[in-house]
């Protein structure tokens, strides 16, 4: 056989590679690999100087570097990792010194699932100068986060499995990062966040820097973030102000480009937010919200749940649920009756919605006089008394109320 590159069949590299090659390899059953024995290996400096030999131990790793070799290219072993559950049988005979080629030849003897069995021996000039039982229990490899040599991780950071860490990216102090979480080039997670299961953050993304409120006064505070959520470049995410508190991020989310997350803010699930829209402090997003890029968004404003917002809008009082709005200053516009299809409302639901609808922002009342109108209402469905709720609910901006004169649309079955 041809000689095999051992790199391709083992995960050893320098300076603790014992074999050059492979020239022997059958699946499951045997391996033989060749060790050119140099006086320039690491392992050799200082070991007797006048009379160089390869020390015993050496040896018996070559034969165990041979031995895993078996079972490298092998799909049912491959998620397994071979470690010595016994070696016996361990004779030495002669040395092998500087200058000398080494064989290793290694055959399995017995093959179980959880143990192997393989028999070795070393050879100088086709004499057998050593041989040995090798006994392994297989046991599944650990996932470990692929963390990249430039990137600073604290040491008080936890990361699950599978977490990758790109170039560049700094984690700082007590970070939380759930498993398969991927973190591209040039990120910084600050102290104090954590960050769910299978997230992707990309490139130039800062989440947990210090809220941008002039009340923040360095209390510990946190972001919270939940799983599967893609978070674009540049994405901003301030922690809380005040004392325990935190800005938290629920999951299944989008945040593209440039994205800015201010102190305090909650957000929902399944989420979109287009490209450089800002939140201010304390702004609350519900879920299957859906924002326009270029939109600016008041402090301590709510925005419904399945409402969407027009791209460049200027929102400063709250979005009811499930309706349509843009505008600068915002205005609302309609019910998202498509949205509530999507999301799976029946008709009847959308129905009673559009009642509801009209009877707030179409009634010639004043918002006072409406309220009483929809307290009497008994909605049956649950996005109905959540719509009800919402615009019931005390809030320090108010309600978008204000439809321009000048749009004659109307509510459409």
């Amino acid at each position: 056989m041809q000689n095999l590159l051992i790199t391709d069949f083992i995960p050893h590299r320098y300076p603790f590679l014992l074999l050059d090659a492979l020239i022997e390899w059958e699946n499951r059953k045997r391996a033989v690999g060749i060790k050119n024995i140099s006086l320039m290996d690491p392992w050799m400096q200082g070991h007797f100087p006048q009379h160089p030999i390869m020390p015993a131990s050496m040896i018996i790793e070559a034969m165990a570097q041979t031995a895993a070799a078996i079972f490298s290219k092998d799909p049912e072993f491959s998620t397994q990792l071979p470690l010595y559950d016994e070696l016996k049988n361990v004779h030495f005979k002669k040395s092998a010194y500087a200058g000398d080629q080494l064989r290793v030849e290694t055959d399995v003897t017995k093959l179980k699932l959880n143990e192997i069995t393989v028999e070795a021996k070393a050879l100088v000039d086709g004499k057998v100068i050593a041989e040995c039982t090798f006994i392994y229990a297989m046991t599944s490899k650990a996932s470990r986060p692929h963390i990249h040599p430039t990137a600073s991780v604290h040491a008080s950071a936890s990361l699950g499995k599978d977490v990758v860490v790109g170039p560049y990216t700094m984690i700082g102090e007590n970070v939380i990062i759930g498993d398969r979480t991927v973190l591209e080039a040039n990120i910084l997670i600050e102290r104090d966040t954590q960050i769910g299961e299978d997230c992707h953050i990309h490139f130039g993304t800062v989440i947990g820097s210090n809220a941008q409120d002039l009340k923040y006064k360095g209390e510990r505070t946190s972001v919270i973030i939940g799983d599967r959520n893609d978070i674009r470049e540049y994405v901003t995410i301030n922690r809380s102000t005040g004392k325990d508190t935190a800005t938290i991020i629920g999951s299944d989310n989008i945040l593209m480009t440039s994205v800015h997350v201010g102190h305090n803010c909650i957000l929902g699930n399944n989420i979109i937010i287009a490209n450089t829209c800002n939140f201010a402090g304390h702004c609350t997003i519900e879920d299957r919200a859906i924002i326009g890029g270029m939109t600016g968004v008041h402090q301590f404003t709510r925005i419904g749940k399945g409402a969407m917002v027009g791209g460049y809008s200027r929102i400063t009082q709250d979005i009811a649920p499930f309706t349509l709005c843009e505008g600068n200053p915002a205005v609302t516009r309609n019910i998202n009756a498509i949205g509530l299809k999507r999301s799976g409302s029946s008709a009847s639901e959308i129905t009673e919605i559009k009642h509801i609808f009209r009877t707030i922002f179409r009634s010639s009342k004043v918002f006072s006089e409406a309220k009483k109108d929809i307290q009497a209402l008994t909605p049956i469905s649950e996005n109905a008394k959540h719509l009800i709720d919402f615009c019931l609910a005390d809030s320090p901006r108010g309600l978008t109320l204000k439809k321009e004169a000048a749009d004659t649309e109307t509510l459409t079955d």
